[in-house]
């Protein structure tokens, strides 16, 4: 379980108040927990057969696709554990690479990092300003149909324990888009398989719907309602099986073909648990953020 670099075992890391998906890289990436879900509207294939519109999908998609980007959100949480405790600038960078092995299947590979002022930079057991550095992920993915799998290294370089977590997710996220109330429904379940030793690994479930707002055709804006539910299926949040809940809206602005900015506004509600670890029932998170894709 990978709460600011591993709960009891980094309570001397991080002071906490009573204390971050799927690789999105991607537009609307509200957390990296369904990262390379994409809630950007499908291109539009009028008059088209649907042979037609498949075939215009596969050739038109560029065999390689690389998205560099960065968020700045007000507080970082990552799956409602809160990773700063007093959150000052967020500046976290990423860099993702699509590659294309054909019409079913994708990879991705990329970086995800997270850099802070505040409550890390100046803390003299995590080196100083050195401490602001406090996490870079790195994670490889493959795609096959709905399903992916996806194996993530959590590092944390500010910190004095360097070890790494190692985790397997498989995630999958529906097309619902051509129902009557489309919802975007999504699921995700990650298994920690390596952690420093004597903290326990953890199993997180990730249940979610994302539910678009019609804006019409003509319009570029895509409004999303993301709402979310955490769970730990063992030993995730402490005893407790529900974790967090998350709710809000996020937009997507295209500035051009390569170029967007996109930003949300989440509200959080906490389990026992993360009510005991973050000092708070809950919580109001701001980000925005941009990404160019080429």
């Amino acid at each position: 379980m990978r709460q600011i670099a591993l709960g009891i075992l980094c309570s001397g890391l991080i002071v906490t108040p009573a204390l971050a998906d799927e690789p999105a890289s991607t537009p609307l990436r509200l957390d990296r927990a369904l990262e390379g879900v994409s809630f950007s509207r499908p291109a539009l294939t009028l008059n088209l057969t649907p042979a037609q519109a498949a075939t215009v999908a596969v050739t038109s998609a560029p065999k390689v696709k690389v998205t560099v980007g960065a968020d700045f959100p007000t507080v970082y949480y990552f799956r409602g554990y809160k990773q700063e405790s007093d959150a000052a600038f967020t500046f976290q960078p990423f860099v993702d690479v699509g590659v294309a092995a054909n019409d079913k299947v994708k990879f991705n590979f990329g970086s995800w990092n997270s850099i802070h002022s505040g409550s890390l930079s100046d803390r003299e057991d995590l080196g100083g300003e050195g401490g602001s550095f406090y996490e870079t992920d790195f994670y490889a993915s493959a795609t096959t149909g709905v399903l992916k799998t996806t194996y993530t290294s959590y590092m944390y370089p500010g910190t004095t324990d360097l070890s790494a977590i190692h985790e397997l997710m498989f995630s999958a996220g529906f097309d619902d888009s051509a129902s009557k109330f489309p919802l975007g429904p999504s699921a995700a379940i990650a298994f920690e398989f390596s952690k420093p030793a004597g903290v326990d690994k953890g199993i997180y479930l990730e249940l979610g719907v994302t539910p678009g707002i019609p804006m019409g055709d003509e319009s570029p804006v895509t409004i999303a309602v993301p709402i979310k539910f955490g769970f730990s299926l063992k030993d995730y949040y402490g005893g407790d099986g529900f974790g967090y809940f998350s709710g809000g809206v996020a937009l997507s602005v295209p500035i051009n073909d390569v170029f967007e900015v996109h930003g949300s506004a989440l509200g959080y509600a906490f389990g026992n648990s993360l009510e005991t670890y973050n000092g708070k029932s809950g919580d109001f998170v701001g980000s925005i953020g941009f990404g160019l894709s080429f």
